[in-house]
């Protein structure tokens, strides 16, 4: 099996998508006794046709290279041998945080070594077949099999193919470089192979599964819409190729970052080499494996890490007691979800009990301060202080720690007030205040997080004050702003007394 990636930019979350859905098969697979081969079609040949916005600073040292093979244009980093080397180590990399681990293989050698010789010939001998074949799936002929690079300006995307002929064994062709595409209007004949080519790529995804054995591959669903490259492929592997048994070509949904798909060429918003920096591989893995392969969902980072971790910790739950969720196929769905999602299946009870947004507010509580939060959560949680548990701690620590800083939404982030800003405080009643402080003084010391947050709605109504305003001047009293993180969270990370204190600050606003 495999999945085709071109490194036209840096590796993007929807790329990830069709690297975890491989692994989740590559994993299946293996645990039906068979030994798959997870192949990574790395299509360096591509053209370099726009610049990334994240090498945009680059942009004079790039720009001279446009629609030349990516594997020909400069590193502008100066740290690998081409631009596609720079972003393809960055891809492994990256994918092996998150246990993916594929077979890298780099297209462009296959094509140095004439790999894919016989394939164009094939193409060239069967033309009207083919022309037959493209028309009827796509709706136009299909004239140029290949792209092919003019030797004078380096385009790849350029030159137009005028007549090929296929002499002693050698592929003569007739190009001219069009002007009209950015070419140098060169005109001649070149053997193919004496500069860099490639087949278009409805043909040269069938040519590749066909050399590599191909039998499951995932791509976007936007390849199987009627006519699109799925249609192209398996027709050419029955009627080009004469094959009767198919490669099984996979097709899944996408994810979206913000509402925003994903490109490399264009540039993704956030890397996923950022990724694993504010969540567990797992929780990102588990994020994909929970919806249904086929169905489209969107990540934003700036809101939803706290949401997503939460999910995986309950799922984590319903995983090692079997309870949590009644609705059996729910069920079934989750635990195989949670299950695929496992890096190190040894250590699935190893972890800190706390929700992420939970321990969001406590570090912003003590200022960031590692020790006073973890002393806080061992006590709160009654978990045995360990190295173990220490190193685990940590690890959420320093990943929430660059969620906050680097990406979470401003409704996730404040700092204690330290000085009381009285022309917000008035723009409630002091009485609402007066309520406040007096509910928080009775407020019954068994109750913690959303239990202290429900007792303030009931509070709120039975005083009738809308509960928006009783949390707001909370969050007035305590942040100097309207907003902040869940109320019972917030009342019990900085202790009642204190959280009393800067209520009666707030009250002599109105005195």
């Amino acid at each position: 099996m495999c999945t085709v990636w071109a490194p036209s930019g840096y590796y993007h979350l929807g790329n990830l998508k069709e690297g975890v859905t491989c692994r989740a098969i590559e994993r299946e697979l293996t645990n039906l006794g068979t030994k798959p081969r997870f192949i990574l079609n790395i299509d360096d040949q591509d053209p370099f046709d726009r610049i990334p916005s994240d090498f945009m600073e680059y942009e004079s040292k790039l720009s001279p290279y446009l629609e030349h093979p990516l594997n020909e244009v400069p590193d502008p980093f100066e740290c690998h041998d081409s631009f596609a080397g720079h972003v393809i180590d960055d891809a492994l990399s990256t994918m092996h945080n998150f246990d993916v681990k594929p077979e890298p293989t780099i297209m462009s050698e296959y094509y140095k070594k004439g790999s894919y010789d016989k394939y164009v010939k094939l193409f060239i001998e069967k033309k009207e077949e083919m022309y037959q074949l493209t028309e009827e799936i796509t709706g136009s002929k299909m004239e140029d099999f290949f792209m092919i690079q003019c030797p004078e300006c380096k385009n790849i995307a350029a030159p137009k193919t005028l007549n090929t002929e296929i002499d002693n064994n050698k592929i003569k062709v007739e190009i001219q470089c069009s002007l009209e595409d950015n070419g140098c209007g060169f005109h001649g004949n070149i053997v193919l192979g004496d500069t860099a080519w490639k087949l278009k790529w409805r043909l040269d995804w069938a040519a590749r599964q066909d050399f590599f054995g191909v039998t499951v591959e995932s791509s976007g669903k936007d390849h199987g819409v009627a006519g699109g490259s799925i249609d192209s492929s398996l027709a050419i592997h029955e009627r080009i190729f004469g094959k009767t048994k198919l490669p099984l070509l996979i097709q899944h949904g996408f994810l979206t970052v913000g509402g925003r798909k994903a490109s490399g060429s264009e540039g993704s918003g956030v890397p996923v080499s950022e990724y694993h920096k504010m969540l567990d591989p797992e929780i990102f893995l588990y994020l994909i494996y929970r919806h249904n392969l086929r169905s489209d969902f969107d990540f934003n980072v700036e809101n939803d890490v706290p949401k997503v971790a939460s999910e995986f910790t309950k799922a984590r739950e319903v995983y090692i007691y079997g309870e949590g969720i009644d609705h059996q196929k729910s069920k079934e769905k989750t635990l195989k979800a949670f299950e695929l999602a496992l890096i190190d299946k040894n250590s699935i009870k190893n972890y800190v009990p706390i929700e992420l947004g939970h321990l969001a507010t406590l570090m912003q509580v003590f200022m960031f301060d590692q020790d006073k939060t973890y002393q806080k959560i061992i006590k709160q949680y009654s978990i045995e202080d360990n190295s173990l548990m220490k190193d685990i701690f940590n690890q959420y620590f320093n990943r929430t720690k660059y969620w906050l800083k680097n990406y979470a939404d401003d409704n996730f982030k404040f700092t204690i007030s330290e000085e009381i800003n009285c022309e917000i405080v008035k723009q409630l009643e002091g009485e609402i205040y007066k309520n406040l402080l007096t509910a928080i003084q009775k407020l019954p010391d068994n109750l913690h997080g959303d239990e202290i947050t429900q007792y303030l709605y009931q509070i709120a109504k039975e005083n009738d004050i809308k509960a928006t305003n009783f949390f707001r001047a909370l969050y007035i009293s305590v942040l100097s702003k309207k907003y902040g993180p869940r109320a019972g969270t917030l009342i019990e990370s900085l202790g009642k007394e204190e959280t009393l204190d800067l209520i009666k600050k707030a009250m002599e606003c109105f005195e």
